[in-house]
């Protein structure tokens, strides 16, 4: 079997999405020749090079803001997201203040947990990507290009935010290494690997793989949001982490669902049953009724629970019929002028699916704008399917 080499994306609090990817490899018992690793990417490659996955799993854990950044004054937080709006005057007056938020903490957590002498020792060759801001060009670095003594800089370097305070190393500054490459497979590709996993944690996809030779990407990248890039919500880490681990089975098709999460089997009678694109609208719908996508679903009960949350939000939309103007909305579609459709997703898809009955039955002379339900064309027609079953 050919090496395999794994590139771990930036993407900040959003990285408990890659110790979710971690549990999987250690499940499929997937062997890595090298790691690279960008920001929170090259946080966690270190980690899974020297603490193990139970560390890292408690590194996660119950992790405060105090445990990276250190502030001037005691804050209260409006929001777990650092970067709300709500929190944009205490943020901009602690950044004024410190000349840039001070991540010693995050410093003296790291070096904690990575055990720079595990990292050299290890097998697995260890990189990262760095931005050197004085001759604003990418630095890539593996773990023989860095002193000794200075992983920990190196990875702090590569984590540089705007509005973190500068970080400089032998009288150069670094940045990001997002601003170079955010998943950095190219690292990997230079030293001969021609089969990489990449793990992407941003809402579309940021790979750039405009590559003509053998090489075999398997990209591991959750098709919603999966949050801020500082967020430390508990709740949202371990959704996020469990996640990770189901988008990973799914990479190496252990399971399936485009949403949502199926065993194989339970997938593949839904496509016999419904076909691929009513299958579509279900996890759709599913998406819109804000179902759990941390699970996996047995087709029966996947569908019963979309059915019962239609059901539900179809009664609230008969109940708020008067308050959403549904039929002035109608007669301003029929005019052409209505250009933004202000409902709740829930809501949306109900009107969606009371357009799309009237217009089978003749009762609206009218086509149903596209733009006005992205990515809700086959819910309609799913539901209707549902309350056939």
């Amino acid at each position: 079997m050919s090496r395999i080499g794994l590139a771990l994306g930036g993407g900040g609090t959003r990285g408990a999405f890659e110790i979710g990817a971690w549990k999987a490899f250690r499940e499929l018992d997937i062997q890595f020749a090298a790691i690279t690793g960008t920001s929170i990417g090259a946080i966690n490659g270190a980690l899974m090079l020297s603490c193990g996955f139970d560390r890292a799993i408690e590194l996660w854990q119950d992790l405060q803001y105090e445990q990276c950044l250190t502030f001037s004054s005691q804050l209260e937080l409006k929001s777990s997201d650092l970067l709300n709006l709500k929190n944009s005057d205490i943020l901009a007056k602690e950044i004024f203040a410190q000349g840039g938020l001070d991540t010693g903490p995050l410093r003296e957590l790291l070096l904690s947990y990575i055990d720079e002498k595990a990292v050299r020792a290890n097998p697995v060759r260890f990189g990262l990507m760095t931005v050197q801001l004085n001759e604003l060009r990418p630095a890539p670095l593996w773990i023989e290009d860095i002193p000794p003594g200075q992983l920990i800089d190196f990875i702090m370097a590569s984590a540089h935010l705007p509005g973190l305070q500068p970080v400089e190393i032998g009288g150069k500054r670094y940045l990001d290494g997002g601003f170079a490459e955010n998943v950095p497979v190219s690292m990997l590709r230079r030293q001969g690997f021609r089969h990489i996993v990449a793990v992407d944690l941003e809402p579309r996809v940021s790979v750039r793989c405009p590559w003509e030779d053998n090489t075999q990407m398997t990209l591991i990248h959750d098709r919603q949001d999966l949050g801020s890039l500082l967020d430390l919500d508990q709740d949202l880490i371990r959704r996020n982490q469990r996640l990770g681990y189901l988008d990973t089975m799914k990479a190496f098709d252990q399971l399936n669902g485009e949403f949502y999460t199926f065993s194989q089997a339970d997938y593949t009678n839904l496509l016999s049953e419904f076909g691929a694109d009513l299958l579509s609208g279900f996890e759709q719908a599913a998406l819109a009724f804000e179902l759990d996508r941390s699970q996996v679903y047995a087709a029966d009960d996947f569908l019963a629970q979309v059915h019962a949350l239609h059901q539900t939000a179809r009664q609230q939309y008969e109940q708020k019929r008067q308050e959403l103007q549904v039929e002035s909305k109608v007669k301003a579609m029929a005019s052409g002028t209505l250009r933004v459709l202000r409902m709740q997703p829930a809501m949306r898809l109900e009107f969606l699916a009371e357009l799309t009955a009237s217009l089978e039955q003749g009762k609206h002379p009218l086509k149903i704008p596209f733009k006005l339900f992205p990515n809700l064309n086959w819910t309609a027609k799913a539901l209707q399917r549902l309350d056939t079953l």
